[in-house]
Formats: C-alpha cells, structure tokens, sequence
C-alpha cells in the first residue's frame, strides 16, 4: 500500500471540511453528537471523494478569480425564492432546458469551472445543471425562474 502524498491529505481534508460544514449548515440546531458525526462523516466521504476522482483520472484546476460567482449565487438565491413563490402563486409555464456553452481551455481548468459552475448553478431554486458533455464544453441547465442576476454568462466568465 503507497503512503498518501500530501496533495490527497490535504484534498481529502477540504472535501471533509466542505461536507462536514454543509451538513452543520442544515441543522436547525447544532450539538455536539451533531458535530461528531458530521466530521466522521466529512472525513469519509473526504476520503471517498479524493479515492474516486483519482480513479477516474480526473483533475481540477481553480481560477482565484471564480470565487468572484458567490455573491452572484447569494444575490439569485433569494431573487430566484421570491419568483419562484409567484410562480407557484400563479402557476407559470415549467421553464425551460437549453444548452451552456462554456469557454474554451486546457482540460484541468475546464473541468474545474465545469464543477464550479454547476454547483453554482444548481445552488439557486431556479436553475439545475442537468448533464455535462465530457467531449464538448458544454452544460444541460433547466432554468425555472431567471431573476437576479443572470449566472449563466457570470459561470462563462
């Protein structure tokens, strides 16, 4: 068995922080069983998470400049809850599916803003990302609701 290179501990500990704290984020109240097993579980998954995408050969690279998107997911989120309450209200038309054609790159950056951008996308109440095409850059969204801002063209970016 090959000792894990710092790179997957360190992978492997972002993955559990970020599991670890969406899991505390949906919790109407926190206690400390509560936080115990939303580490264990983070690391878990952490671990499952960096195992998989080595074995899938996939690799991510991070432009600095896109956690520029966030304040854009914040401002869609709560935009995107008040239409889509009228929306039930008056019970409008399903939305639509339409193709992302997202920017040219090498491989690692384009698979990165790919995650990025559909987690960003699928972040909001509005819009879902539906499928990714591994040979094309290009995402499936369906967009329910479009107020605020438009993060299709902030995800192109």
């Amino acid at each position: 068995m090959t000792r894990p290179t710092p790179a997957a501990v360190l992978e492997t500990l972002a993955w559990a922080a970020v599991t670890c704290g969406v899991w505390l984020a949906t919790l109407s109240s926190v206690s400390f069983p509560e936080i115990c097993f939303a580490a264990a579980a983070g690391v878990v998954s952490g671990t499952v998470a960096t195992a998989g995408r080595r074995a899938l050969g996939g690799s991510w690279r991070f432009q600095p400049r896109w956690a520029g998107w966030a304040p854009q997911v914040v401002a869609s989120l709560g935009a995107e809850l008040l239409e889509l309450a009228e929306v039930t209200v008056r019970k409008a038309p399903h939305g639509r599916l339409h193709t992302l054609r997202m920017p040219e790159e090498d491989r690692e950056h384009a698979s990165g803003r790919e995650a990025l951008a559909t987690l960003a996308l699928s972040s909001t109440p509005g819009t879902i990302v539906v499928d990714g095409d591994p040979e094309e850059p290009t995402l499936t969204v369906h967009t329910l609701v479009s107020r605020g801002p438009d993060l299709t063209a902030v995800v192109r970016r």
